[in-house]
């Protein structure tokens, strides 16, 4: 009799259903394409309200909603100050886990490359400063009501000191 329960105990309390990697894949693409296109404040929606992160530099956690505006209008102030720059990601060596249909961490390298329209005058690009570094990306989701979200981010410059 313990062995079953043992063996249920170990697979897991749910299972994980037929397409949950590629749904976990596809809101992580969603991400990404927000992060490119600077609507951060769509890009907050595919995660908890309470969602967590850790960056380099600092910790932030609590209202998600409020902090990804925040992170918005920083945004905003970039690009207005330098019109028409831009990041492309490469995502590189994901690594997704889903556990129980409900739980999926998905680690990747993320690679910027700047993008600086030839008309922006030169004393603009100087200002620019130094490009975003690549970071290796570790994203936990929970599935909530059908729905994949990100409940915690964290992310660690990929190339040491």
């Amino acid at each position: 009799m313990a062995g079953p329960f043992a063996l249920a105990l170990f697979l897991g309390a749910g299972p994980v259903q037929a397409g949950d990697r590629e749904d976990v894949l596809a809101r992580i693409a969603e991400y990404m394409a927000y992060e490119e296109s600077g609507n951060l404040v769509a890009q907050g929606g595919l995660m908890l309200d309470e969602r967590s992160m850790v960056y380099p530099g600092g910790r932030t956690q609590g209202n998600n909603r409020a902090g990804m505006a925040q992170q918005q209008a920083a945004q905003d102030a970039f690009t207005a100050e330098f019109p028409g720059v831009k990041y492309a990601f490469e995502q590189r060596d994901v690594n997704v886990q889903v556990w129980n249909g409900d739980s999926a961490l998905v680690v990747f390298d993320s690679l910027p490359t700047r993008i600086v329209p030839p008309s922006l005058p030169p004393e603009t690009v100087a200002k620019l400063g130094a490009p975003k570094v690549p970071l290796i990306v570790a994203a936990m989701l929970v599935k909530q009501h059908g729905a994949w979200k990100i409940a915690h981010t964290t992310f660690v410059p990929r190339d040491k000191d």
